[in-house]
This record gives C-alpha cells, structure tokens and sequence, in this order.
C-alpha cells in the first residue's frame, strides 16, 4: 500500500509498478482487454456480414449498453456494501461463461448473441466501479492521474494488438474460435485477481461492515450517489458536459463498421488497421498523460480532446479517403486520452472512499444513457443521410459545443477567481 502522502512535483510512472495489486490488476486488464478487442471486432464483423445492416450493428451495441441505464445505479450501491476482491473475481468467471457460449449459441439465433451481451455488460457493471475503487486506495492524489493513464496505456497497447491481429484473426480463422480466447481471458484475469491481497480492503473491513449493516435501503445508497455528485461542483461540472458531449458524437463508435467496409470499401484486414491506429492515438495519449500529465491543467485537457475529436470526425465525413482515415483514426485515438484518462482522475480524486462504487456507477450510468442516445440518433441519421454526412454533422455541432463550453468555462473562472484555488479544473 502506498502511505507516502507528501506531494511531489513530478511523479515517475514505473515506480508505481512497485505496488504489487497494481501490477497484477494492470497484467490482468492487459490479457482480458486483448481478448475484448479480438471479440469486439469479430462480432461486429460476424453481424454485419449476417444482416448487412447498420441497424443491426446499432442493435449490438444498444444491447451491451442497456444495462448501464437498467442497472447501473443498483450496481455501484451493491459494490459498495461488497468485497472487492470477491466481486471483480465473480464477475470476470461470468463474464467468461457468457463470452465462451457466444459462439455455440449463434447458430440458433442473432437474438440469442444481443442477450448474452446484455449479461457480459450486466457482469462488467460490477466489475468496473470494483477496479476503479483499487487505484485511489493504492496511490495518494497527485499519483492518482499517472497510475491511471499507466493502467489505461496498457490497456490500450492491446487495441493496438488485438485490432490489427483481429484483422488477420477473422480472414484465415473462423471467427468462433475468437470468443473461446477472449473467455479463458477472463478466466486468466480473475486467477491474477485472486492473486492480490487487497490490503486496503481488509484494513477497512470492520468498519466498513458496520456501516453497512445499518444502511436501509439500496434506493437510499443510489440517491446518496447521485446527491454526492450533485453536490461536489467539480464532479456536477465535470459530468454533465462530458455526457452533453457523448450525446453528440459516441455514436461514431458502431458506425465504424459500416464506414469502413460500405463508405471507405476496404477489407476486414483493413478495418482492424483503422482500429489499430485509433488505439495507437489512445496509446499515445495516454502515454504523454503518464509522463507529463500530474502537471497539466485537466479541464484544458479536456476541451482539447472534445475539440480535436470533433474536427477530426467531420473532416473524416466531408474527406472519406482510406489513407486520411488512418490518420484521421489515429487523432481520435489521441482525442480521446485527453478527455477520458482527466475525466476519470477527477472522479477517482474527488470521491471519499466510501461514496466510491455509487458514485463511478452512477457515472457510468449516467454516461452510458448518453451513449445510447447517441446510438440511436448517428444510427438513425446514417440510415437515412449516410455514413459520411452524419459523421461531418456530429463532429461540427462537437466544435460548436466545445468552443461555446470553453467560453462559458474561461468567464466563470475570470469572474471569481477566488472561488477556484485549488480546484482542479481552473483554468
């Protein structure tokens, strides 16, 4: 457990290695997620080569992320009452089980594959408030964005990997075997998991359990989560322009199936490249956001992400040309490191110990809604006006948006001044 908690000016991203949960959890996540990325590709590839519907594509993804509007408050309160350890470890043995049947439950229906994504999410609802609870506790606050930008560096070393091998994987390998590795990645994972002591669990367990024998009701931990939010301004501010944001262009995300193999005609192979060089941009990103990042201004991070996400969406819309879109996938790798990694450290710094399973569920429910929203509304406007013009109209109104978010936020600064010293957003 890390207990040094004098601050430092620059924080050196391999020590943190030293800390044997994190190394363990950062191994695990790295095996699991290049199983993901494997299976992401292949079943989205798998649906669309069986329906050739951007819909149906839409449908996947609205089907993974359901539960987070379902259940994902419920969620973060229940993590919050259980064992960490015990939680992360159940929910990547499910997650293995619904995974590996995938391929052996396709055959019969279409239907059947949109159910068991719905319960692997169901699954990571538990599991991700549960991991996010691990790094705060480990590392003191000024370590905080450092550790997380090295957990999600090489969580994104596998897009790279897993993108481009799923390229090759689904072009001289039936696509099945794909979900069979991507369960025994889970499996792995909760072995390293098991493998973790979790000392700052058991150090707070007494007390913990006290506490929570006599809370009432789930529906009182869920209002509790959410009035938290509201009430901490950093986290209210924070949220409620990253989830304005997702509304307006997260949809871009599914539609890069049909982009490439309809709008751009290029092959899978061709597609896993795109995906890969968007997770070198995150790679990237996150890469500079270890190194450098404890020193940097978080909401300038931010709006620099939005801002480049935005202008780099259009052109790809208005220009769509296979060499630009490597590129062009490459910037909103590295876009989205600049918001999400500070979005996250706020929360992981903002949030009391105790409060944080319901309030890392309750945003990533509430983030999920405007995720879906955004499904439904870039999935609806490609059926009916094109792949292209949709993405040039999203990644403009996310110009706008941001330019006029920024304004907003640069005046509220230069008008009190004296409110935000130590806040970790000033400008």
């Amino acid at each position: 457990m890390e207990h040094d908690a004098k601050a430092v000016n620059v924080v050196k991203p391999l020590t943190l290695f030293q800390e044997k949960d994190f190394t363990l959890l950062v191994t695990g996540q790295f095996i699991s997620a290049l199983g993901d990325k494997l299976h992401y590709i292949a079943l989205g590839v798998l649906i669309y080569r069986l329906t050739g519907s951007a819909l149906e594509v839409g449908k996947m993804t609205l089907a993974t992320f359901l539960p987070y509007l379902l259940f994902g408050l419920i969620a973060g309160a229940y993590v919050d009452r259980w064992e960490k350890k015990r939680t992360m470890i159940t929910a990547d043995l499910l997650r293995a089980v619904f995974v590996g049947l995938i391929p052996l439950l396709i055959s019969y229906s279409i239907n059947l594959v949109y159910v068991l994504s719905f319960l692997s999410t169901t699954a990571n609802l538990f599991f991700s408030p549960a991991k996010m609870a691990v790094i705060p506790a480990l590392f003191t606050k000024e370590k905080i964005l450092t550790a997380t930008s090295l957990a999600e560096t090489a969580e994104n070393i596998t897009e790279i990997l897993g993108y481009a091998m799923a390229g090759l994987w689904i072009t001289f390998v039936p696509i099945q075997k794909v979900f069979y590795i991507d369960s025994l990645t889970f499996v792995f994972s909760a072995v390293l998991i098991y493998a973790m002591t979790f000392q700052f669990e058991a150090q707070n367990s007494g007390e913990d359990n006290f506490e929570e024998e006599n809370k009432s009701h789930i529906f009182q931990d869920i209002i509790e989560g959410l009035s938290y939010i509201r009430e901490t301004k950093v986290l209210a501010r924070t949220l409620l322009t990253y989830c304005l944001v997702l509304l307006l262009f997260s949809g871009f995300n599914p539609l890069i199936f049909v982009y490439a193999l309809d709008t751009l005609k290029t092959s899978n192979f061709g597609l896993g490249i795109l995906e890969a060089s968007a997770a070198v941009g995150i790679t990237a990103g996150s890469t500079l956001l270890a190194v450098w990042g404890s020193n940097l201004n978080k909401e300038k991070l931010i709006f620099s992400g939005y801002f480049l996400s935005g202008l780099t969406i259009a052109i790809l819309g208005v220009f769509p040309w296979y060499p630009l879109a490597v590129i062009g996938f490459f910037l909103t790798g590295v876009s989205n490191s600049l918001f999400l990694l500070p979005v996250q450290s706020i929360f992981q710094e903002e949030t009391e110990t105790f409060m944080r399973g319901r309030v890392f569920s309750a945003r990533f429910a509430l983030t999920r809604i405007a995720y879906m929203g955004s499904i439904s509304l870039l999935t609806y406007g490609a059926a009916q006006i094109g792949v292209g013009a949709i993405y040039c109209l999203s990644g403009s109104v996310l110009l706008a948006g941001t330019m006029m978010l920024a304004c907003l936020s640069y005046f509220r600064v230069k008008k009190d001044p004296q409110a935000y010293p130590n806040d970790s957003t000033q400008w």
